[in-house]
């Protein structure tokens, strides 16, 4: 079977996966009867977040290739114990890939293990080592290139968020991800063409073909005694970072299950018990739910009964974590406060049921209203009270539509909305590519020397530069004549008033919540006037602008200032049913004053 033959079988109902724990580390096994069994070593942070969808395809074809497969979440990240504070982060690491070995090997009853690594997670594989077959993709040779790379990439993200940098020799910080000064020293000292014996004896190394020659890797290898078979990973870019995963690179995947599945044997194997985390501050269980369980997610109850619960949507294609691990964060600060939380991952996105189209066919699409219905389902099944639905970006499109069609939904939060009715297909293409920061952001981004300078190599082609201007012109038109096509009465601003009208009518509460530079600001005054104030009008319906917020909330100062608005707006439910006081608006500008300011702002960068 090839890995599309894997994902067409799939892509209808979830395979045979069941959630483990091995120490402090969360894990998925998928179930095959075979000899041999797989771990997967994953990258970390937000590499290992942009990879999920690929690398759960992967452990899907493995599986089906009759190769048990284990993926898993270091520590300190993922749906794992332990967070980024550690100053013995990356030994914990190795720690969990040799648990992770032994635990196929006695657990599982597999005769031989093979790893599998993907760039950092390749160069710990090949550190612990001590396996029968081992895959690298891409490996990070020399830490010390690896935290160069990382950091310049953290630095052209701040930048052109308008963010603040780390300073020079402090934590590197990506996407909401962050690394210690003491795991940045541990990885500058990896260094591949010291390694003191051959992690296996064969070994397929999978090349990045933009990256540098691992010439002396492979070559350190070979005089280790390991036989190393070489090949060029041709579609490596799937796997990189961007706003929304590329199809899986399933002819390179074809590559890696013939390797690892060449002589493996047909056997039985151990079924483990289903696992999960009891703190003493918190219970983590995955859940299956929805129907023939194509749902999945993590229910993170206190120890003592819940007074709230909170139910959190993805956010855009990420699954369940959320970026920079906000919502493991949230959930598990939730439950401090007595607050139970369910994060699930809607079809099509993160570790449930894969639908046609991937990730994208998830996103503003009002038929994953039903993924809302099924977990409201489940939480109701399982005695959970007061459900707020919190959502941001996409996730809080989605929780309207959630809210619009179930009576059930008595509390919203939607955080950097930026649409509040019915999207077309057009519409859905801008949301992907162009509209997660304010208009002057972008401006600002595709003026930039070094936009025109990916243009000049080739690597963005003038015609999508183009695109992004013509993108970014007729945001700029709607805000300079939005009473012709959004304005008050009209088109998508009625149909948004409407909606928020009738969630009004039955009582819902609604908290909606912006960065202060979040494009979704200018959506808020185009349909509901400056400073929303239609808005501000309505029984239960409040607003509040959080200063320096990113839009997916990842950011340390982004994730404070939300835990503490979701701990107060879910505890709020603990009332007796009277009216929750309204928090005015701090929104001041419009539609027009705010494209001034984003002009303004744009011509001072290119003075």
């Amino acid at each position: 079977m090839t890995t599309n033959d894997a994902v067409r079988t799939c892509a209808s109902h979830i395979g045979r996966t069941t959630a483990v724990t091995i120490g402090p580390s969360f894990g998925w096994l998928h179930h095959a009867d075979g000899d041999r069994g797989v771990v997967m070593c994953a990258s970390i942070g937000y590499e290992g977040l942009c990879a999920h969808q690929s690398w759960r395809t992967l452990a899907d074809a493995l599986a089906a290739a009759g190769l048990p497969t284990l993926r898993f979440d270091y520590p300190g990240e993922g749906d794992s114990l332990g967070d980024g504070d550690d100053p013995a982060l990356v030994d914990s690491w190795r720690g969990s890939i040799r648990a992770a070995v032994a635990w196929m090997r006695e657990t599982i009853g597999v005769r031989e293990v093979a790893l599998v690594g993907l760039r950092l997670g390749a160069s710990l594989a090949a550190e612990v080592g001590g396996v029968e077959r081992l895959v690298e993709i891409a490996p990070v040779v020399k830490g010390r290139s690896y935290l160069r790379e990382l950091g310049a990439m953290s630095y052209m993200l701040a930048t052109t968020a308008n963010a603040p940098t780390s300073p020079k020799g402090e934590d590197i910080e990506l996407e909401g991800f962050a690394l210690s000064r003491a795991t940045c020293e541990a990885i500058r000292a990896i260094d591949l063409t010291c390694l003191p014996a051959a992690p296996a004896p064969r070994i397929l190394a999978m090349r990045d073909p933009a990256a540098r020659s691992i010439a002396d890797h492979l070559s350190r290898l070979e005089a280790l005694g390991a036989e190393v078979e070489t090949r060029e990973f041709a579609d490596y870019a799937a796997l990189t970072p961007g706003p929304l995963p590329a199809p899986p690179p399933l002819a390179d995947f074809d590559a890696i299950v013939a390797f690892l599945g060449a002589d493996a044997r047909r056997a039985p194997i151990m079924a483990p018990a289903a696992g999960e985390f009891a703190t003493d501050r918190f219970v983590e269980t995955a859940l299956r739910f929805g129907a023939d369980g194509r749902l999945a997610g993590v229910l993170c109850a206190p120890r003592a009964a819940p007074s709230a619960t909170v139910l959190m949507l993805d956010t855009g294609a990420n699954h369940h974590i959320g970026c920079g691990r906000s919502a493991v964060i949230h959930a598990r600060a939730l439950a401090e406060t007595g607050v139970a939380s369910l994060r699930m991952d809607s079809l099509g996105i993160g570790d449930s049921a894969r639908v046609e189209g991937g990730p994208r066919s998830a996103l503003y699409r009002e038929e994953r209203a039903e993924d809302v219905v099924a977990a409201l389902d489940c939480l109701e099944a399982r005695g959970l009270p007061r459900v707020t639905v919190f959502g941001v970006c996409s996730g809080a499109t989605l929780a309207l539509y959630a809210a619009l069609r179930d009576a059930r939904v008595e509390r919203l939060m939607l955080a950097n909305a930026q649409v509040f009715g019915r999207v077309d297909e057009t519409m859905i293409d801008e949301l992907l590519t162009t509209d997660f920061g304010a208009t002057s952001t972008y401006v600002s981004k595709a003026m930039s020397a070094r936009a025109w300078a990916r243009v000049a190599s080739g690597e963005v082609s003038l015609g999508k530069l183009a695109s992004i201007f013509a993108a970014l012109a007729r945001r700029k038109a709607s805000g300079l004549l939005g009473a012709a096509r959004l304005g008050p009465g009209r088109g998508k601003a009625l149909e948004a008033r409407r909606n928020f009208a009738a969630l009004a009518r039955r009582g819902v509460r609604i908290l909606l919540v912006h960065g202060d530079r979040d494009v979704g600001r200018e959506a808020l005054d185009l349909c509901f006037g400056p400073g929303g104030r239609f808005l501000r009008r309505l029984d239960g319906v409040s607003l509040d602008i959080v200063s320096g917020a990113d839009h997916a909330l990842a950011s340390p100062l982004s994730r404070d200032a939300m835990l503490e608005r979701i701990s107060a707006f879910a505890r709020e439910a603990e009332t007796s049913g009277a009216a929750a006081p309204r928090r005015r608006s701090q929104t001041r500008s419009g539609a027009l004053a705010l494209a001034a300011r984003s002009a303004l702002a744009t011509l001072m960068r290119l003075r």
